[in-house]
């Protein structure tokens, strides 16, 4: 008999003959799909033989670079990526031939993500819940019913009475929480205690809790300032995130602020695969790998601006060339997408049909993800189709709490005028996390959009105790200070968010139409002029371009703006309805058109004058 290695996981009645790894070697160089791609055939067999020979430590990119591409002496990886390129081809190329060709096959050869050593498996023709699959599942998932998580104690790094009762409510807090959440499996505290009396580092402290995933933390706390910062280590000592939150030192609010911090921390951090959340398999190493990476993605769409929101796809991006078969990053695109149409860039029609695409993708991935139906949903909405929208953000609520899209579905019910729902929904993400930028930024544009500026100018000065302002929730600030006739204030605030702005357009553009509101046109035309935003190329939308027009009080070139917008399908038109801005052509027969084609597919009634000023006499339910 031949030798035998044991690789990965596998027990030893599933240990692979070298032989028997040859001959799917040579299968899979010899099929369709391989016999005209020689350079993947080449680094194919080359790795393989490597490990076979024992050598698998020596299969650097140096190494392939010049062994396998024939690269000279002097190559440098870092400036040439030839490798890095040909083994996302390859992975992709046998995910292609396991799918098709080699269907039946009974052993599976891949390469782990950011790594060049060949793993070997036998193929298992059924899962834990009956369905055939082949390993490429164990990359993504493994068996186990949930993620196995412990909690360290939150550390006191003040040593202050106030630091040290947050580090023991926030620690006692986490674990409640966790427990709660689908898809997870808690160590108890009293297994964790006795172990912290013993210098062990986090993977020796791993192995014995039998954990994949451990979260530690620290308090700091000084006259003006409460910071907690959490960290999420996996069972090796990597650390796959850390997140920061600020809050007013309040000795009176130690209890409603720590669960505000563990709320927040779990929705941003928890499982979303619905095979993990229905504790049918945990995480496998390959989504462990990219997790950090798709976190990373996740804050940028949250908190960024428009440039960050790019940044963010491209993360989402090449997380889903590196594991396709993740629907997560997947729906993260669709949702960077429909951001970005939202936000200001021109063409957004483009970017919402790449929603849907995205969402579609995700759909067949993972149908059973919240996240799915929610990111569809947002991508329906932006094309002015209200009903399918709805029915959808409806499933996504059946699925389970999310905080995202409770947001998205606000706003979509305040597109629509439907202001009270929106606020209940609003009022629902809150509760599970208010540190996010985008639930400060869409509360403040419900309070603009419904028209209850006191209540508005007064709620987000109270944020504050949430963390730092958003350039957005300052801008919408601006333009309900303007709205209660106190045109000084607004004045000061926007020159003061110029300096926070940077050179981003759509930002640019909210500060000049801010400024032009308040008298000062010449510095909303010099603003204009040099970020060119009313040329042919402009770098914001046809709408942007129409309210900065309105705020410049030229009415007929909004107008003409707003019906090139209409042609474009423009998505920020969903705001035509209820934006107090429009208001100056609200009468115009010519906007009524435009109004009729965007909203014709709602069911809902929209205001005339005596509606919105019922509207606008609602109590509308602040958030706490």
């Amino acid at each position: 008999m031949g030798n035998y290695l044991v690789v990965g996981e596998l027990k030893n009645e599933d240990a692979i003959s070298e032989e028997a790894i040859r001959d799917e070697l040579a299968r899979i160089l010899e099929s369709s799909m391989f016999v005209q791609s020689d350079r993947l055939g080449r680094f194919l067999r080359f790795t393989v033989e490597a490990t076979l020979a024992g050598d698998a430590e020596m299969l650097k990119e140096y190494l392939i670079g010049t062994t396998v591409y024939e690269r000279k002496p002097s190559y440098n990886p870092s400036e040439d990526s030839i490798v890095r390129s040909e083994a996302r081809r390859l992975r992709r190329k046998l995910k292609e031939y396991y799918e098709s060709v080699g269907k039946d096959d009974s052993i599976f050869i891949y390469y782990r993500r950011g790594g060049y050593v060949p793993v070997f498996r036998l193929r298992r023709s059924k899962g834990r819940d009956g369905a055939g699959r082949d390993d490429g599942w164990d990359e993504l998932f493994v068996e186990g019913p949930g993620v196995r998580i412990a909690v360290l104690p939150f550390v006191d790094a003040s040593r202050s009475d106030l630091s040290g009762a947050y580090a023991r409510i926030i620690t006692d807090e986490l674990i409640h929480e966790l427990v709660r959440t689908d898809g997870l499996q808690v160590t108890a505290a009293s297994s964790v205690a006795p172990l912290m009396t013993q210098e062990l580092d986090l993977p020796s402290l791993a192995r014995k809790l039998n954990v994949q995933v451990i979260f530690e933390g620290t308090v700091h706390e000084d006259t003006n300032q409460l910071r907690i910062t959490s960290r999420v280590v996996k069972a090796d000592g990597f650390q796959i995130w850390s997140e920061r939150f600020e809050a007013g030192p309040d000795p009176q609010s130690v209890f409603k602020i720590s669960e505000r911090i563990v709320s927040a921390l779990i929705s941003r951090i928890r499982p979303e695969q619905s095979l993990i959340r229905k504790q049918k398999a945990s995480a496998g190493t390959s989504m462990l790998a990219v997790y950090p990476l798709v976190l990373a993605a996740e804050a940028l769409l949250d908190e960024g601006t428009l440039a960050d929101t790019q940044l963010a796809l491209s993360k989402f991006q090449e997380v889903s060339e590196i594991e396709p078969d993740y629907a997560r990053p997947v729906c993260g695109i669709a949702l960077c997408y429909c951001e970005m149409a939202l936000r200001g860039m021109p063409n957004s029609a483009l970017a919402v049909s790449r929603a849907k695409q995205a969402s579609q993708r995700a759909a067949k991935l993972d149908p059973q993800m919240i996240l799915v139906p929610a990111c569809t949903a947002c991508a329906l909405a932006l094309s002015w189709k209200w009903h399918d929208a709805e029915k959808l953000f409806q499933q996504a609520l059946g699925l389970g709490e999310s905080a995202g899209t409770y947001r998205q579905y606000a706003l979509f019910l305040a597109a629509l005028g439907r202001f009270d729902e929106a606020w209940n929904y609003l009022q629902e993400a809150h509760q599970i996390d208010p540190f996010s930028y985008r639930q400060k930024v869409v509360n403040a544009k419900l309070f603009h959009l419904s028209r209850d500026n006191d209540k508005g100018v007064n709620h987000i000065s109270k944020q504050m105790s949430y963390g730092t302002l958003p350039i957005e929730s300052e801008i919408y600030l601006a333009i309900m200070l303007i709205s209660l006739d106190r045109r000084d204030e607004a004045k000061q605030l926007a020159r003061s968010v110029v300096c926070k702005a940077g050179a981003h357009p759509a930002l640019m553009s909210a500060i000049a139409e801010v400024l032009a509101m308040c008298g000062q046109t010449a510095a909303a035309d010099r603003i204009a002029s040099d970020y060119n935003l009313f040329s042919a190329n402009s770098p914001i939308s046809k709408f942007r371009q129409a309210l900065l027009s309105l705020a410049l009080e030229n009415s007929e070139k909004a107008i003409s703006l707003l019906s090139i917008a209409c042609e474009e399908r423009e998505a920020e038109l969903i705001w035509l309805a209820h934006d107090p801005r429009l208001d100056m052509i609200r009468e115009d027969r010519r906007f009524g058109l435009l109004l009729a084609e965007v909203m014709r597919a709602s069911s809902s009634t929209f205001g005339t004058t005596a509606s919105r000023e019922q509207q606008r006499a609602k109590v509308v339910p602040e958030p706490t």
